[in-house]
């Protein structure tokens, strides 16, 4: 009888990405990419149950079609699954990665409701014995799981299970301890908790501390296999990787949703607490834990140094303005389509206000507006000009408004961002446009090289399947560097 393979019991596989992180039992990690990272999924997913290499080879063939010389790829794929520790003969015992030394760090473990979260003191203990400091927050739900004066008792520390502080005048838990981290690890991350993180709501202090914090964030989702493969959940994780997310994979184990009689072996199930601090060591060891700044876009710092300086009265050298995207006046095109599309009377927000040419006019036609923006000079400046108009610093990548609105306007956002960040402007565009609510986006049609991305309606429309793509048109905004206008998209969107 050939040898049978089944995936091993500790976490060897982890998502970045498209590329898909193999850890070796050494500690090393191997990054598969394209082809290779989507044929490794499809292996690692059918050898949940074991399975020997002839049933293995069907499996794919079955999906790809005859495989003829290409099954050989397959057999060099499994040499590498082997030889990472990923996949083990059935009925062998998987040693965990190798501990890296290394100072530890400060790391925040986020526990959310699945039943996973009985296993979380070992996880606490376990990064403890590898020098790490951690600080741990729950969930509501993760509270009825776990003993807060048994996890109180193993981190030595305070347990937080809100994001309003404890004592008068003290600092909000999800901001001080977004900013202590430097690693938060959510174990278990509940099918609730991911798209809490994936859609930018931040009611929740796991969610909140994951999605404010720059470092990196480790997400090991557990749940019912059912759950697991649901598409809303497959697109959340999706999402969390667009994001810069790390994304554990799940192991083999009892469905304890079912009773004890019927229950079988499928993959969805964290992996055991060791063997995820274990993991993670190696990865951060390996470089493949990099801190999230590096999908920012332009800071808010420099922004707010050009509109400053542009309230000097400052121009360029050669005369020009120093923010010619800036104007007195709502450009005609986003002024006509706020008649054709928007809601007489109802609630507008405007994202990346700048000066509010925008905000202003929609005040004007009967709006309740709200304009935001990274840059506290600008709204500085902005509010000046129109006190009326709710002005708010607020990060639409990282949003933390309540939503609800009729209409969201999007000038000259989104061309900004780098493409790392759209999907999380994507995010909150759904979490705060109101049923039946239009989303009106102006954007670079082309994209200027290093400095702004290009967007056809139909690429917009692509980041928000929920929405009906309305209108297209062809556009202008004026220049980032001069007032010469550049080819731009006027889009318009709606939320059934």
């Amino acid at each position: 009888m050939s040898e049978r393979w089944v995936r091993s019991q500790w976490a060897a596989v982890a998502d970045a990405g498209d590329d898909l992180l193999l850890v070796a039992r050494d500690g090393s990690v191997r990054r598969l990419e394209t082809d290779s990272a989507d044929l490794a999924r499809v292996v690692i997913g059918f050898l949940a149950r074991p399975h020997d290499e002839a049933a293995l080879l069907a499996h794919v063939e079955s999906l790809a079609g005859p495989l003829g010389e290409r099954r050989q790829v397959v057999r060099d794929l499994m040499r590498v699954l082997v030889e990472s520790g990923a996949v083990t003969r059935a009925g062998a015992d998987a040693a965990a990665p190798s501990a890296k030394g290394g100072v530890g760090q400060n790391i925040v473990v986020g526990i959310s409701g699945a039943i996973a979260a009985t296993h979380s003191p070992g996880l606490i203990s376990a990064l403890q014995r590898r020098g790490h400091t951690v600080e741990v927050a729950l969930t509501a739900t993760a509270q009825r799981f776990v003993s807060l004066d048994a996890l109180g008792a193993i981190a030595g520390r305070e347990i937080h299970t809100s994001i309003w502080p404890s004592r008068p005048h003290a600092p909000a838990p999800h901001v001080a301890l977004a900013q202590w981290a430097d690693l938060v690890v959510i174990y278990p991350a509940s099918a609730t908790t991911i798209g809490r993180i994936a859609n930018g709501d931040f009611s929740d202090l796991v969610a909140a501390i994951a999605l404010t914090t720059r470092a990196p964030v480790v997400v090991a989702p557990s749940m019912n296999i059912a759950m697991l493969e649901a598409s809303a959940v497959q697109r959340n994780l999706e999402q969390l990787r667009a994001d810069g997310v790390v994304v554990l994979h799940g192991v083999p184990s009892q469905e304890v949703a079912d009773a004890p009689s019927a229950r079988s072996t499928v993959t969805g199930a964290a992996a055991a607490p060791g063997e995820v601090a274990a993991t993670v060591d190696c990865l951060r060891a390996a470089g493949a834990l990099p801190r999230r700044e590096a999908v920012r876009a332009v800071s808010a710092s420099t922004w707010d140094a050009v509109y400053r300086t542009a309230a000097g009265g400052a121009s360029r050298s050669d005369g020009l303005p120093l923010v010619p995207w800036a104007s007195d006046a709502c450009d005609a095109d986003i002024a006509a389509a706020l008649v054709a599309h928007g809601a007489s009377r109802g609630s507008l927000l405007d994202v990346g206000c700048g000066l509010g040419q925008v905000a202003r006019h929609a005040l004007t036609l009967g709006y309740r507006v709200t304009a935001t923006d990274v840059s506290v000079a600008a709204l500085q400046l902005a509010a000046a000009m129109e006190p009326a108009i709710t002005w708010l610093r607020d990060d639409i990548c990282a949003s933390a408004l309540v939503g609800g609105h009729d209409v969201i306007v999007d000038r000259a956002t989104l061309h900004t961002l780098p493409r790392a960040r759209v999907h999380a402007w994507a995010a909150s565009m759904r979490r705060l446009l109101a049923p039946g609510g239009a989303l009106i986006v102006k954007a670079h049609r082309d994209g200027i090289a290093n400095v702004t991305t290009g967007w056809s309606g139909e690429a917009i429309a692509a980041l928000l399947p929920e929405l009906q793509l309305v209108s297209a048109q062809d556009a202008e905004l004026p220049g980032v560097t001069t007032p010469a206008p550049i080819p731009s998209t006027l889009a318009v969107l709606r939320r059934g």
